[in-house]
């Protein structure tokens, strides 16, 4: 790939001109008038399709182009299209100022050479193609992350995979304005197809499951609860509390925190039930058991809410309300992500109880029900809002209320010995001030940042895996394999239990990036049915990026080793060249050190494992003089 710079028309006082030739008709050239034959030669047999042309009009910079066809002469010329020598190009990107590129041109046509005069512009106009060819990298690669959640990027060592990989990931995670809380809704809401068939089931869903609960539990019968059929731990799915935390999820979610916050419940590890709070002085478990389901009776049939709070949480007692007065309560029992909630619609009034401010949630469902003319249930709304906010700790709001999104990124490194309890979800011993050890499942790596994501739904999160290739997928991965591909849509079941809980949903707006270095053969493959749910970018050594001569001259002399008889027929060239970040150096003194230090080294090491032959030892001792 060669560089130049061209002028198309030096007399054009404005340069508009120029801008509307190369939008209109796709062509650079020179003109009949051009008459030094170095300039008409270099055009038609130096110039070459895939080079690279900055126009300019005298000394400023209009755009930069890549040549797409072969050398033409025409004499069908037009006052916009004046030269009968051209070539067809694409313009790679327009010059803006905020650029900040200064040059100093000689002549109409010149080719950039980095010793001559002009090295200026030349080390300018490369600048700009690397600049712009980076962005674009970026971009590609990152619009099929978006498409398919998870790619490795593949290629040689040296070819920077772990640097763009993070250049992939700042530019996911990179604050931007959403717009404004109430126009993400209204946007969802008129995009919701409420009478389709998928809102129809699961509406159906919500309603055999609230059935199945009432019928378990009548209201009216509360008091009547007992130690079995209250308590949640003993491993049963049909007690009261395993209703109000699992068993009705899909109809506002409430997660405890803790099984304290029920009062009582069934100790495992000490084969006992266990009693806290208003009850935890109780010796007797029946006499404890009676005081909490009458709490339960008299909050539910008499509404008696202010002794419930004071003996319960208020996320509890919300939820509980909800289970039995769904018409009455909207489905977000959290006190904090109802001030949230309300926050997005600026409408959070802290003089309000934490029950009318629940109430004035469904005044925003009615509103918005209202001017959409919509069959929308409270529940499908409080999907809505919980799916598409962050409701934990707050949206994030510019001074023109529009949602900024924040998202993060994470690297992580696997190795032979990284396995499936160091990346997703595993037992770990703990010991206590006593020195007791106590064995307890940890959400690891992947589970934890899947929890940051579903809660800030907004935000992109990005975990960066470098030598994904190194671990044993399948069995790091396990189960987790099928949540790759059906994102937010299923969770699947963990072989470990956490919270009571075994199953992981990976949400879709956690991406991971996987490098894989192709040279390495040391490491097992990865297998087909993972190989399915990754996209692969191949990332290969490119000159371009060298900018010291020494450093260029000696990457090409140790690319030729890898396009001649030194090459071991077993390998291909793009598997294991040594990539361009060995030789990008700040002057030959470190080009020196890397050489003798990194890059020797692995291409001896490359004829100890058989992918240089041996016949290459002799070039190699010669390369640095």
């Amino acid at each position: 790939m060669n560089f130049w710079h061209m002028q198309l028309h030096p007399d054009d006082i404005n340069w508009k001109k120029e801008e509307r030739l190369l939008r209109e008709t796709g062509y650079i050239g020179l003109g009949d008038w051009d008459e030094q034959i170095s300039q008409q030669e270099s055009f038609e047999k130096r110039m070459l399709i895939g080079d690279i042309v900055a126009i300019k009009r005298g000394g400023s910079l209009i755009a930069l182009t890549k040549v797409t066809s072969d050398y033409e002469y025409t004499d069908q010329v037009s006052d916009l299209d004046w030269f009968v020598r051209r070539r067809k190009i694409e313009v790679l990107d327009w010059y803006q100022d905020e650029y900040g590129y200064y040059v100093f041109p000689r002549g109409t046509l010149t080719r950039c050479d980095m010793n001559n005069s002009d090295a200026v512009t030349n080390k300018t106009i490369k600048g700009w193609y690397k600049k712009i060819m980076s962005e674009q990298k970026i971009k590609e690669a990152s619009e099929l992350l978006k498409y398919k959640h998870q790619i490795i990027l593949q290629g040689p060592p040296g070819t920077g995979k772990t640097r763009l990989a993070k250049l992939i990931a700042d530019s996911l995670t990179e604050p931007e304005n959403k717009g404004t809380p109430e126009q993400i809704v209204d946007n969802l809401i008129a995009s919701y197809d409420f009478n389709g068939k998928e809102a129809r089931l699961e509406r159906e869903k919500q309603h055999q499951l609230l059935s199945e609960f009432h019928e378990a539990f009548p209201k009216e019968k509360l008091k009547e609860l007992t130690l079995e059929s209250y308590s949640i731990g003993t491993g049963e799915n049909d007690s009261f509390c395993w209703w109000i935390e699992r068993g009705l999820q899909i109809l506002g979610y409430y997660f405890p925190g803790s099984s304290l916050s029920y009062k009582v419940y069934w100790s495992k590890s000490k084969d006992e039930y266990s009693k806290h709070g208003f009850v935890k002085d109780i010796e007797d478990d029946e006499l404890a058991m009676k005081r909490v389901a009458k709490t339960l009776h008299e909050l539910v049939n008499d509404r008696n809410t202010e002794q419930a709070f004071e003996r319960f949480g208020n996320s509890f007692i919300l939820k509980v309300l909800q289970s039995y007065y769904p018409n009455e309560y909207f489905p977000i029992n959290s006190e904090n992500a109802i001030k949230n909630a309300l926050k997005l619609f600026d409408s959070y009034d802290d003089t309000l109880s934490l029950l009318d401010q629940n109430r004035k949630l469904t005044q925003i469902y009615l509103d918005k029900k209202k001017q959409f003319n919509s069959e929308m249930t409270k529940n499908e709304f409080a999907k809505i809002i919980w799916s598409n906010f962050n409701l934990k700790s707050g949206e994030e709001l510019t001074q023109t209320k529009e949602v900024l999104t924040r998202g993060e990124y994470e690297i992580i490194q696997f190795h032979p010995a990284y396995t499936y309890e160091d990346f997703v979800r595993g037992i770990v011993a703990k010991t206590n001030d006593s020195g007791d050890i106590s064995y307890e499942v940890e959400n690891k790596t992947l589970a934890k940042f899947a929890k940051k994501a579903t809660e800030n739904p907004n935000g992109n999160y990005v975990l960066i895996i470098d030598e994904i290739n190194r671990a044993n997928l399948p069995a790091v991965l396990g189960e987790l394999i099928y949540a790759l591909e059906y994102r937010d849509d299923d969770s699947i079941k963990s072989m470990y239990e956490y919270n009571d809980e075994r199953n992981i949903k990976l949400p879709s707006n956690l991406y991971i990036i996987g490098t894989m270095n192709t040279a390495d053969r040391s490491v097992g493959h990865i297998d087909y049915a993972i190989r399915r749910r990754f996209a692969f970018v191949d990332i290969l050594p490119d000159a371009t990026v060298i900018t010291n001569d020494k450093a260029k001259k000696l990457f090409g002399e140790v690319t030729n080793l890898f396009l001649s008889k030194y090459l071991s027929p077993d390998f291909h060239k793009n598997d294991v060249q040594i990539g361009h970040s060995y030789f990008i150096v700040k002057d030959d003194s470190e080009l020196a050190t890397k050489w003798k230090y990194e890059i020797k080294p692995i291409l001896n090491e490359y004829i100890k494992d058989g992918i240089l032959l041996s016949e290459a030892q002799e070039v190699i001792d010669s390369l640095y003089d």
